[in-house]
């Protein structure tokens, strides 16, 4: 059995599906080929970014007949996923796989229901960006158990990052506003569009943030970081930030994995909203 709590929950669901539902139909091999393509380039990440992009679950793609506009689409989403998976099938050497914790399970059901209201709750997708990302904000401060969780949208001519909303969550407080320019930070710039997920456990020391120290950082009490790129239309758009103050926090593979999935609510959501 796999160490991943995350992932344990998702091979109980396996499981218990009734076999009529995991039944492949024939003529539907090839698009779900396609998931199992995805899966072999970055695991459960990558097949939910498919599910994304494509609009259809792996179970769906089953049932669904391979027509040729089908199978053309699929070809084209599974390119985008190629394009963000397979630089690095590892994860950063700054991730720690071991959480001693012991309400880790608590945890992890807390981020499942944050996930599932998400995804199913049609208010996430409101009609303006703020709206759109003060309720996604909120949500996450309470699943990952940070003090501040803010979305960053670049600028248009992607110089500088926006912050369009940030939640503080001992004082119930959204701010928005503050710029990050890439010119004054190229290392946190580089590493968080190159990178799945950018975990710092110690920002102070981690090459991808440690441009922050001074200016950001030490102001603010921030000691960890775990940023995750935003993508809309397969375009990296932005950045989700969850900002840990306090001693360092050694972020788990379930946070990572929690953390990449958010940042996709967030791409799936801004695409609802921004034309």
């Amino acid at each position: 059995m796999p160490d991943s709590p995350f992932l344990r929950t998702l091979i109980i669901v396996y499981v218990l599906m009734p076999r009529s539902c995991i039944t492949l139909n024939a003529m539907a091999q090839k698009l779900y080929d396609f998931f199992l393509r995805a899966g072999e380039l970055g695991g459960v990440q990558a097949r939910t970014r498919l599910s994304i992009l494509s609009k259809m679950t792996s179970t769906e793609a089953k049932s669904l007949p391979d027509t040729n506009d089908k199978i053309r689409a699929m070809e084209q989403h599974l390119v985008m996923v190629s394009k963000e998976f397979g630089k690095s099938g590892s994860k950063s050497v700054y991730t720690t796989v071991v959480d001693a914790s012991a309400n880790l399970v608590e945890k992890l059901r807390r981020q499942m229901s944050v996930f599932a209201d998400l995804t199913a709750t049609r208010a996430v997708y409101a009609d303006s960006v703020k709206a759109t990302a003060s309720r996604i904000t909120e949500a996450l401060v309470d699943a990952i158990d940070v003090e501040r969780a803010s979305i960053w949208l670049y600028n248009t001519d992607e110089t500088a990052i926006e912050c369009i909303d940030l939640y503080l969550r001992s004082k119930r407080e959204h701010r928005a506003g503050t710029v990050l320019k890439a010119a004054d930070f190229p290392s946190y710039f580089k590493a968080v569009a190159s990178q799945r997920t950018l975990a710092a456990e110690n920002a102070y020391a981690h090459p991808g943030t440690c441009e922050f120290s001074e200016v950001y950082l030490k102001p603010l009490g921030i000691n960890s970081m775990l940023d995750v790129p935003i993508y809309v239309n397969g375009k990296m758009a932005g950045v989700v930030c969850h900002e840990h103050t306090g001693d360092f926090r050694k972020w788990t593979t379930d946070e990572e994995t929690f953390a990449y999935l958010m940042g996709n609510i967030v791409g799936m959501a801004l695409e609802k909203v921004v034309k």
